[in-house]
């Protein structure tokens, strides 16, 4: 593969963030080839063309644009898009409300060209905010991918485990193995308006399961905008469930890495030891509790419901798996 960095900038209806976004990537101070995959999911706002009129305005000679369009929704098709048309091994992928610091393409070039075991590299972010921080953003920040990812820079493979997909950068090679041995993203990531996540939890074990690295460094810095419309309690609670939607779609992959699977027996086992709990405690958090035992009862809830009607679905995306590992 062609050395050099290609940043992949999936949106949905965001033109009125991409402004910010663009002036910090033709900021950024670079000495290796770099290019921008622009790619609009499906939107009705123009995006695509305000983008392309933006960069023949306002581009550098250094970053080479290209712009497509992928109207299949969802994140990881627009994703995936942009990784087939990327020219160069490392692949970043930035948010358009990602404001990365400007030395955050460089650095991370290095830092991969340093240690070829590494499979996904990921840095950290604080929020920007359109107005007033909220009082209780900083409990809940995490689920807004607004965190350190480890305590210190190096392999969090066996700590954290997976990475948050807002600046991280992954290779083309690895992602063109996993295409080989016929990999598919379970997961859709968000589509739309839609709050399911964890496209990029699940490449992330995808590279685990393949003998790669995760690595975090406190180099990669950048500022994550946080619009007025997400910052409420509503948004919130939407997003927390959907992270329950898609942690579940993850566990035959937890699973494969542990060395262990689930039976049906086993599943229905723990739903119905499950049930006191859900009956009495639970049951009243989630009629008179405050917010956060309100949430929890609501996850639980949802645990519960999946041990018991859904082993198919497990038991389908565990075989999924298994066929693709079955050719490394």
């Amino acid at each position: 593969m062609i050395k050099g960095v290609s940043i992949v900038l999936c949106t949905y209806n965001g033109k009125s963030r991409l402004d910010t976004t663009l002036r910090h990537l033709v900021a950024q101070k670079i000495r290796i080839p770099c290019e921008l995959i622009f790619v609009d999911n499906a939107s009705d706002d123009g995006s695509k063309l305000y983008a392309e009129e933006w960069w023949l305005n306002f581009g550098v000679s250094s970053i080479d644009f290209r712009s497509f369009k992928q109207m299949t929704p969802g994140k990881s098709y627009a994703q995936d898009l942009g990784y087939a048309k990327a020219t160069y091994e490392y692949i970043l992928v930035c948010d358009d409300d990602n404001w990365l610091c400007e030395t955050y393409i460089q650095t991370a070039f290095e830092i991969m060209e340093s240690n070829d075991h590494i499979g996904a590299l990921g840095g950290w972010c604080e929020a920007e905010f359109e107005n007033k921080k909220p009082l209780w953003f900083d409990q809940y920040s995490k689920y807004y991918a607004v965190s350190k990812q480890g305590k210190r820079s190096g392999d969090i493979t066996n700590k954290k485990g997976c990475l948050y997909g807002a600046g991280m950068v992954i290779r083309k090679s690895h992602w063109l193995e996993l295409k080989l041995l016929g990999f598919e993203h379970l997961l859709s990531c968000r589509k739309g308006n839609s709050l399911s996540s964890g496209g990029d939890t699940e490449y992330s074990y995808a590279l685990r399961l393949l003998g790669y690295s995760i690595w975090y460094d406190e180099r990669l810095y950048f500022k994550h905008f946080m619009s007025q419309a997400r910052l409420n309690f509503d948004y919130l609670s939407r997003l927390r469930l959907g992270m329950v939607d898609s942690n579940f779609i993850l566990w035959p992959y937890l699973d494969f890495l542990r060395n262990k699977y689930q039976s049906r027996n086993e599943f229905l086992k723990v739903a119905v030891n499950m049930i006191p709990v859900l009956m009495f405690k639970k049951s009243i958090d989630l009629m008179v509790g405050n917010y956060e035992k309100r949430e929890r009862a609501k996850h639980y809830f949802k645990v519960w419901k999946y041990r018991l009607l859904h082993y198919s679905l497990y038991k389908k995306n565990h075989e999924t798996i298994k066929l693709w590992i079955a050719q490394r």
